[in-house]
């Protein structure tokens, strides 16, 4: 960093769940905001309110996630108990 250089901080707001070709799930990689004046949150007011709404696409998007993922678990229980 460069002398007098204001230090930047980033505060991680979700995780991105990647996936193998076959669809099944791999990893989870983190989702990062850059933030520049904290609040006493330790981000600014507007990037609080940014956080809260891209955490209520991905909690809607996980739910999707993990209702198709439990639904194709029970296909395969159900077609192995056949």
């Amino acid at each position: 960093m460069a002398k007098n250089a204001k230090p930047e901080f980033y505060q991680k707001i979700a995780y991105i769940g990647l996936r193998n070709p076959d669809g099944s799930l791999l990893l989870n990689v983190p989702l990062y905001v850059k933030v520049s004046e904290l609040n006493k949150n330790g981000v600014t007011d507007m990037q609080e309110e940014l956080m809260h709404k891209i955490s209520e696409v991905m909690i809607r998007r996980y739910e999707k996630q993990i209702s198709e993922y439990m639904a194709n678990l029970k296909m395969e229980t159900l077609k192995n108990t056949s």
